[in-house]
C-alpha cells in the first residue's frame, strides 16, 4: 500500500515551493488540452508582462522545472517516489504585477518507497513518471503550439537538476547523491524521458567556465523579454568571449549546436 507524505517530508520539500495546498491554482493536466492551454499561455503572458506565448511557455518550464526539483529530491535523499499524474498536480496562479513563483501541491499525497530491492529498476520508474509522462507531453505541445524549441525547454529543467545535485546535495554524504547524479547525466536512456534515442539532458551538462564558475547555457531562457538583463548563464552574456549569441527570436548557433 502506498505511504502519504508526513510533515517532515513535506518540510523538506517546501524550500522546493511544495506546500499541502495552494491558493488559487489550476490542475496542470487541463494543460493538455489545446483551448486550455492556448487561453492558459495568452493569459500568463499577460500576467507576467511577456511579449508573446512563445517567452510565457519558456518560463512556465523554468517554474515547474520545480516538479522535477521535487521528484529527484525526494527520490535521493529518501528512496520516495511520488504521484506525479499530470492530473495530481495543482499550481498557483500568476498575478498581474507580481513575480510568479508558483506554489505546487499534489491531490493525492501518496508515495511509494524503495522495497530495497533492485534501485536501478525502481529508478528507472521514477524517471519514467516525471520524465516521460509528465514534462514530455507539456514539452512536445508546447513546441508545437507556441513554437518555442524543446531544446530550450529541456535545459530550462536540466540548469535546475544540476543545481540540486552540485549545489543543494553538495556535502550529503548520502552516497546516492553521487549515484543519481551519474544516472541523470551519463546513464539514463533516452525512452526514460520520452520518444528520444538519447538522453536529452545530458547535452547540457558541461565543464563551468571563468572565473565565477558558471555553466554556460547552451539556448536563451528569453527570460530577459520580461524586462531583467540577461542572466550570466546565457551564452549572449558571454558573446565576447565565446563568438556565439542566441539572439531571442531565431535559433541560431548556440541552439544548433546541441541538436
Amino acid at each position: 500500500m502506498d505511504n502519504i507524505l508526513l510533515e517532515n517530508d513535506l518540510s523538506a520539500l517546501q524550500k522546493y515551493r511544495l506546500r499541502p495546498t495552494t491558493g488559487n491554482s489550476f490542475n496542470v493536466g487541463n494543460l493538455l488540452d489545446k483551448a486550455y492551454v492556448t487561453e492558459f499561455m495568452k493569459n500568463l503572458a499577460d500576467s507576467i508582462g511577456s511579449p508573446s506565448e512563445r517567452t510565457a511557455a519558456s518560463i512556465f518550464i523554468k517554474r515547474y522545472a520545480f516538479i522535477a526539483v521535487i521528484s529527484l529530491f525526494a527520490m535521493t535523499t529518501g528512496n520516495k517516489k511520488m504521484n506525479l499524474s499530470l492530473d495530481n498536480i495543482e499550481m498557483e496562479e500568476a498575478v498581474r504585477g507580481k513575480d510568479w513563483l508558483p506554489m505546487i501541491s499534489l491531490k493525492n499525497p501518496s508515495i511509494e518507497e524503495w522495497n530495497g530491492e533492485d534501485r536501478n529498476e525502481w529508478r528507472k520508474n521514477v524517471y519514467r513518471e516525471l520524465f516521460a509522462y509528465n514534462l514530455y507531453p507539456l514539452i512536445e505541445l508546447f513546441e508545437k503550439t507556441f513554437k518555442v524549441s524543446k531544446l530550450v525547454l529541456w535545459e530550462n529543467i536540466a540548469v535546475y537538476l544540476f543545481w540540486l545535485y552540485e549545489t543543494e546535495l553538495k556535502d550529503s554524504d548520502n552516497p546516492n547523491v553521487q549515484d543519481d547524479f551519474r544516472f541523470l547525466i551519463m546513464e539514463a536512456e533516452g525512452r526514460l524521458f520520452g520518444r528520444y534515442h538519447n538522453n536529452p539532458i545530458q547535452k547540457y551538462f558541461s565543464e563551468k567556465k571563468y572565473e565565477d564558475e558558471v555553466r554556460i547555457r547552451k539556448t536563451c531562457c528569453f527570460t530577459y523579454q520580461l524586462g531583467s538583463k540577461r542572466c550570466k548563464t546565457c551564452p549572449c552574456t558571454h558573446i565576447t568571449q565565446d563568438g556565439v549569441c542566441f539572439d531571442g527570436e531565431s535559433i541560431c548557433s548556440a541552439v544548433r549546436s546541441v541538436t
